[in-house]
Order: structure tokens, then sequence, then C-alpha cells
């Protein structure tokens, strides 16, 4: 039997700076707090600036806060900008952030909103920030998938980008399908030009936190939905260890997925586990790919 993974078994990090996404509530925030914890610069990259100066006080230790939207371009090269200027490095990258169930939006990019924020997001800062982290020893990007990832069968690519077809359950899994295809990707283009940065994602099992916001408040509010998730599910200290193994465990490889020794992953211990199987489909990672590479203008 394997021996179960956790957080004592993470090393000082004392020296490394770490930017957490999505990091001034639920599991992001969790995840930020224990990094810092261990003695790491803790960069919180929030949306809300009200939330992410919040945030911020409630964690001991080097932690600073930098707006950050993941679903404009500008935003993003302005956050990556300070970054470069104020340090010297990026050891890690917990692409962290996502939406999940909004009704059909569009961004200032023109993009479907949980398309944009949970990959395009993903993949146009993770490529902004590899010039601070190819040469760093033992630098990470952790890319956060969910468990509705499973759920996918197929890819409609026309469904997108279009109201008439959008679907905001089948979108977010296939999002979070997409995060997985694009750490393999990743992954492979860091070994093929020999890099020291490796890419690996996680879920995080079930718990209750803000990403459930656009969900009737009827629901997430009710006695009768708190009581069900203390039961059956986590709560989002928990859930930030697959996270953190991701983050830390040497063992760990790129192109890793981090989940749970649980048979439905809702709860448990983080261990290596198996994706849906259509991400070794690089067919469809291959148009995937393409696909970011026409939205932002950008390739590795």
């Amino acid at each position: 039997m394997k021996k179960k993974w956790t957080l004592e078994q993470m090393p000082s990090l004392k020296g490394r700076t770490i930017i957490v996404t999505g990091s001034n509530s639920g599991i992001g925030f969790e995840t930020a707090k224990v990094l810092a914890s261990k003695g790491a610069q803790v960069i919180l990259a929030c949306r809300n600036h009200q939330k992410g100066i919040e945030a911020k006080k409630r964690i001991i230790g080097l932690v600073e806060y930098i707006n950050l939207d993941l679903t404009n371009f500008n935003n993003i090269k302005k956050f990556c900008q300070a970054i470069h200027q104020k340090y010297e490095k990026v050891d890690i990258l917990v692409n962290n952030a996502g939406v999940m169930f909004p009704p059909f939006t569009k961004t200032k990019e023109n993009l479907e909103l949980t398309f944009a924020t949970n990959y395009i997001g993903y993949y146009f800062l993770s490529l902004q920030l590899l010039p601070m982290m190819k040469e760093v020893q033992e630098s990470r990007i952790v890319n956060v998938s969910s468990i509705a990832q499973y759920r996918i069968n197929d890819i409609n690519w026309e469904s997108l980008n279009s109201k008439k077809l959008y679907r905001k359950q089948e979108i977010y899994a296939l999002s979070n399908l997409f995060r997985i295809m694009f750490t393999l990707d990743l992954e492979a283009k860091l070994r093929e030009k020999k890099l020291k940065t490796v890419a690996i994602s996680c879920h995080p099992g079930v718990a209750l936190t803000n990403l459930t916001r656009h969900l009737p408040k009827f629901i997430v509010n009710s006695s009768l939905t708190k009581i069900v998730f203390n039961l059956f599910f986590q709560s989002p200290y928990e859930a930030a260890k697959p996270l953190l193994m991701a983050c830390t465990e040497k063992n760990i490889q790129g192109g890793d997925f981090i989940g749970l020794d649980t048979r439905n992953q809702f709860k448990g211990n983080p261990t290596v586990v198996d994706p849906n199987p259509l991400v070794f489909n690089e067919k469809l990672r291959k148009i995937l790919w393409k696909k970011a590479v026409d939205i932002t203008g950008i390739d590795f």
C-alpha cells in the first residue's frame, strides 16, 4: 500500500517565488496560505482588488497582491510586467482561477467567459511568464482542473463561442479537459526544448467554494447543501492538498495528473491518477493548441 502524502512532507520553500491565481478565497487562498507558511514569497493574483487586499491581510508571511484578470490580455501583460520588474524569477505558477456555470457572456476579447478564463487565460499567462521560469531549477507550472473533465466523451468545437450552442455544464467540463490537454502539450514542448520547467495538472476533488457563486443562491446558502458538503465532500483546506503536492512533491513528473485516491475522487488523499483518456488524443490537442495560438497571437 502506498504511503499517503501529507503536508508534513512539504519542504521549506524559502527563497522561492510562487504565483497563485484566484487566491483571494477558497482552494486558492488555502494553497497560498500553506505555501507562505513554508517560507515562499507568494503573489496573490486576483481579479477583485478589494478581496485581494483583504486576503493578503489574512495570510502570515511574504505575501503580495497584484491584480490579474485572465479574460483581458492587456491586463495579463501588465501583471507579467509587474512581476518582471519586482522579481528575478518565478519558481512556481499555480493556475487556479476559474469560473463555473456563468450565464453566456462575452469578454473584451470577444470570447465566451468560461473558455476565456479557464483555458485561454491559463495559456496566455503561462507563456508570458515562461521566460522568467524556463531556466529555474525545479520550476513548475501547475494547472488546476476538475473531476468534471471525466464527463466529456467528445468535443464540439463549434460550441466554444456560440450562444446558441452554449451549455454551461458542458463548457465548464470542456474547459477543465482543455487544461489537462494544455499541460501535456506544454510539457512535451518543454522537454523538446530541454528547459528546466515542468508542467503538471491536478484536480482538488469537490469543496464548497466561491466557484459556486453562479449557482442559485437558495441552493448554495441552504442548510441542506452545507450538511451534504460537510458529510460527503471536503473543506477548501483539504481540497488544496493536490495543488500543494503538485507544487512540491519531488517524485512527481512532468505531465502527471494529481487527483485523489478514492473511487469517485470527491474527497481523499492526493495521488497520481489517470485523467480522461481523451486528453491523450494528439489530433484533438493539436486543434486546441492552434486555437489558442490563433486567439492570443503567441506560440511556444
